[in-house]
């Protein structure tokens, strides 16, 4: 079946963990400036690993590592030359572990196109023409690797966001259109994430209205909540739910991010991580997985509680 007939249909989907924070956990170190895309050139085994590990636990999407490689991104860390080979082999190194899983449930690849830069370089991304010529060459290099979908990742302002969505929409799959939210200044509103990486400030309820409103009717559509901390994305999903009807994803992040480096000490354990998305599937949630510090044994413990033991 395919993924969006399983949605409409009521089915929850899981999707797999992270990918960045899961290669630092084992070993791998972070790029300066293009933070986990260094791993495709430098440690492929453990990343293709990573992917196997999220297929044995339950996952059915799996996001490509090409969270950080546009070419934005990689120019600046010395790669400007591999977007093409490095955004194919992230796609290659996927399919290849969900194969050798040998897993009999359905699996799907994301290709991600995210607002990430070096954080020396937030305040200066590329203009609105080139950030959209390099989301558009990402996404078509992607697209004839052989993703299923893309997942719009980080996604924190009006502009930025636009550019990403139409370089994923013109390849006419499903977009799943994620946006990392924080707590505003007077905790109670609820913004995305701009203010963390040095934008304005901007709420999240205004983020939306434009976002929905550009999304061909064409494209099939997935609004996620996703490197956000359980308490507000909750809040986030009754935002959500004043712009949106259609299927939402979430997931969320847990630890804390000390550029380059994720911090494990307070990541949640697999029982909490149930727990919290036992809610949101009560609410309607469709898709859940985890993003920053949420590793294969959350994954696993969660399919276990929906579904049983892993295949």
């Amino acid at each position: 079946m395919e993924l969006m007939d399983r949605i409409a249909g009521g089915e929850v989907v899981l999707l797999d963990g992270a990918m960045g924070t899961e290669l630092e956990r084992r070993g791998v170190p972070m790029d300066a400036k293009a933070w986990s895309a260094a791993a495709l050139d430098t440690h492929p085994e453990i990343l293709r690993q990573v992917h196997g590990d999220y297929a044995h636990a339950g996952a059915e999407i799996h996001i490509v590592n090409s969270f950080a490689l546009a070419r934005h991104v990689l120019e600046p860390a010395g790669f400007g030359d591999r977007v093409e080979a490095f955004n194919r082999r992230a796609v290659e190194l996927c399919r290849e572990a969900i194969a050798d899983s040998a897993t009999e449930r359905p699996q799907w690849v994301a290709g991600s196109l995210s607002t990430f830069a070096d954080q020396s370089d937030r305040r200066n991304l590329p203009a609105r023409a080139r950030l959209r010529a390099n989301y558009d060459e990402q996404a078509a290099i992607l697209r004839a690797a052989g993703v299923d979908l893309f997942a719009l990742e980080m996604l924190c302002d009006v502009d930025i966001s636009l550019e990403a969505l139409g370089a994923a929409a013109a390849h006419g799959l499903p977009v799943m259109i994620g946006f990392a939210c924080i707590w505003g200044e007077d905790c109670t509103t609820v913004e995305a994430l701009a203010r963390d990486v040095g934008l304005p400030p901007v709420d999240l309820a205004d983020v939306l209205p434009p976002l929905v409103s550009a999304i061909p009717e064409t494209t099939p559509a997935i609004l996620a909540v996703m490197h956000s901390e359980f308490d507000v994305t909750d809040a986030a999903l009754e935002v959500l739910a004043d712009h949106w009807s259609g299927p939402i994803a979430v997931y969320p992040n847990s630890g804390k991010f000390v550029y380059p480096n994720w911090q494990f000490d307070t990541v949640c354990s697999p029982e909490d991580f149930v727990a919290a998305a036992r809610s949101w599937i009560d609410r309607g949630v469709r898709v859940v997985g985890g993003c920053c510090g949420i590793g294969p044994a959350h994954i696993r413990r969660l399919h276990q509680a929906l579904v049983g033991p892993a295949t």
